[in-house]
């Protein structure tokens, strides 16, 4: 073999070698999922679409419900989760630090793919604007929520009130239901929750609308991708978007087990979060590692 030959072979193993090297492929898929409730909840309601989607990918899949924003972004980066259930800022927090791909989002059967965020107070509390929240006790969900804090957080910020002086006390629920539990337990007067969980506690007999004030509902926010790390292996990923883009059809029961108010799932374009970048734009950098990318 001529010295020209053997180089140009080498060439071409090199190069299938860096292709090959630029997706894993898995022997088994880990989901993560952000902290919309109870970790162990989640995981049980989840359970159906997790034996479905066994079936039809055909190799094991674990979930990993997070505790924080900050672990499921680390997960994704450290590469011990592969497909990843994101909030919208959050997702955009992690596109920051790591290559992603955006796959489906799911469409609720009132209101398509978008939610809103809400601050809610106690019917009897005679609190019934932003403005009367000043002094009385408030509920976040998660820093990393965008529901639960970024959008509250950014009302704050234009009408240039300084939250921490202006709540009495400030408290991180962890979840969107403990947010409503902690209303209604008294320990809170007031706080930030998305319109999808707030219906869905309303649905199931938990709170009534006729006890609550809605002082507060943002504009439209895209709803919540399933997004995976870039490096994961191709087809896995389209295998996995497939499923999901079926299910609906195939096992409806295991989708409404998860979650009822969702129609199906649809493929989700990058550009659907430009107006959350907008808002991470104006936030800054600081304000996204701080509340995203800030490890314990």
């Amino acid at each position: 073999m001529s010295g020209r030959k053997f180089a140009f072979l080498l060439i071409i193993i090199l190069i299938s070698f860096l292709l090959t090297s630029c997706t894993t492929n898995p022997q088994k898929l880990i989901i993560g999922m952000i902290p919309v409730k109870d970790a162990n909840e989640m995981e049980k309601e989840f359970e159906p679409i997790r034996l479905y989607l066994e079936e039809k990918l055909g190799i094991p899949i674990e979930v990993d419900a997070a505790d924080s924003y900050v672990s499921l972004i680390e997960g994704m980066k450290n590469e011990t989760i592969d497909i990843g259930w994101y909030g919208a800022f959050s997702y955009v927090a992690a596109e920051s630090e790591m290559e992603l791909t955006p796959l489906i989002v799911q469409q609720r059967k009132d209101i398509g793919i978008n939610y809103n965020s809400l601050i809610i107070t106690p019917k009897d509390s005679g609190i019934s604007s932003i403005e009367k929240l000043k002094g009385k006790k408030f509920a976040f969900v998660d820093s990393g929520s965008t529901s639960g804090f970024v959008l509250p957080y950014a009302l704050f910020k234009s009408r240039n009130i300084d939250y921490e002086a202006f709540f009495s006390e400030i408290k991180y629920a962890g979840s969107h239901d403990q947010v409503l539990a902690n209303i209604l337990t008294n320990e809170v007067d007031a706080g930030a929750i998305s319109s999808i969980q707030y219906d869905n506690l309303i649905e199931k007999g938990i709170v009534s609308p006729e006890d609550m004030n809605v002082i507060w509902k943002s504009e439209d926010i895209p709803g919540s991708p399933y997004v995976a790390r870039s490096k994961l292996d191709k087809e896995m990923q389209e295998r996995f978007t497939k499923a999901m883009l079926a299910i609906h059809i195939e096992e409806l029961d295991a989708l409404n087990s998860f979650d009822n108010t969702i129609e199906k799932y649809i493929e989700v374009d990058s550009k659907y979060y430009n107006s959350i970048r907008n808002i991470a734009t104006v936030l800054g950098k600081d304000y996204m590692y701080e509340h995203f990318l800030k490890g314990e």
